[in-house]
C-alpha cells in the first residue's frame, strides 16, 4: 500500500462538543487520497491526536471497517482543535481539514495542567515545612496537610 495524501470524514458525532462530555462517541474515515476506504489499515492500532496551541489530548482506538472510533474522557479547554490520527505509519488528514470546537460547559472545569500545578505546589510546600521546622524538633510527624494545602493556594 502506497499513500501519497491521506483524509478524514467524520461519520459519527459532531464538531462541537461540550467541556467535560465524555459519553459521545467520535468516529472517522481513514480515506486516501481519491476519499476511499483504506482497508488495509483494519485490525490495526490508530492514535487520534486533538491538539490546538494550548495542548494536546491523544486516544487510542482500532481501525474497523476503515473507520476508526473514540471517547474524549479528558477534560478540554474551550477551544478549537485539529483532528489527526495515525496509523502504520500514515497521518491522517494531510491537510489538517479535521476540526473539533470545545465549548463552555456550565460546570467550570479545571485543566490537567491546572491541577498538575496546584499538586506540584502542595509538593514543594510539604518539603519546605519540613525542611524549615526539622532542626527545631518540631516535625516528629507529618504536618497538618489540610493547612498547608490551603496556603498553597493562597
Amino acid at each position: 500500500m502506497q499513500i501519497n495524501s491521506t483524509n478524514l470524514k467524520q461519520f459519527e458525532g459532531g464538531v462541537v462538543v461540550k467541556q467535560g462530555d465524555s459519553a459521545s462517541t467520535f468516529g472517522y474515515w481513514l480515506l486516501d487520497e481519491q476519499m476511499n476506504p483504506i482497508s488495509d489499515l483494519n485490525g490495526k492500532n490508530a492514535t487520534i491526536r486533538i491538539f490546538n496551541q494550548n495542548g494536546k489530548a491523544t486516544f487510542e482506538g482500532t481501525v474497523e471497517n476503515s473507520k476508526v472510533t473514540f471517547k474524549i474522557n479528558k477534560v478540554l479547554t474551550v477551544g478549537s482543535y485539529i483532528v489527526e490520527a495515525e496509523c502504520d505509519g500514515y497521518v491522517f488528514p494531510s491537510d489538517r481539514s479535521a476540526r473539533l470546537e470545545v465549548t463552555q460547559s456550565a460546570e467550570k472545569f479545571t485543566s490537567e495542567s491546572e491541577l498538575e500545578l496546584v499538586k506540584n505546589n502542595v509538593r514543594d510546600e510539604v518539603a519546605k515545612y519540613i525542611n524549615d521546622h526539622q532542626g527545631a524538633g518540631v516535625v516528629d510527624e507529618l504536618p497538618d496537610l489540610t493547612t498547608l494545602y490551603n496556603l498553597a493556594k493562597i
